[in-house]
């Protein structure tokens, strides 16, 4: 049987911006982008093994979470970013430790990692 093929969608208040924020702060691909009136309406944006489709509907701005698994090396090198392009993240719990970092409408990237 072949596996489903999923990708999460966040909602944002202003599509533009939210690209910006993904590929300027966490390195992310812009993968392709449905524009409406000149503008981005619909995009995805990705890294090795995420994607993450940005749609602009403000009244659900904000209310998403993705769940992110980190190996000791790709939590190194994000820490290594957060601090290098000054990401607002914290250190948190979800039943186990996380980091916490919101997009600029509030949507959550909880990314674990390795366990101690």
């Amino acid at each position: 049987m072949k596996r489903w093929y999923t990708r999460p969608v966040f909602f944002v208040n202003d599509a533009e911006r939210a690209i910006e924020f993904y590929q300027q702060k966490l390195s992310f691909a812009l993968d392709w982008n449905h524009q409406e009136q000149g503008r981005a309406f619909v995009c995805q944006v990705s890294r090795p093994g995420f994607e993450l489709i940005l749609a602009e509907e403000k009244s659900k701005a904000g209310y998403g979470r993705a769940f992110i698994s980190l190996d000791k090396s790709q939590e190194d090198a994000l820490r290594g970013q957060i601090q290098e392009r000054k990401i607002e993240a914290k250190d948190s719990w979800w039943g186990m430790p996380i980091i916490q970092i919101l997009d600029p409408d509030g949507n959550e990237l909880f990314f674990s990692p390795p366990s101690k």
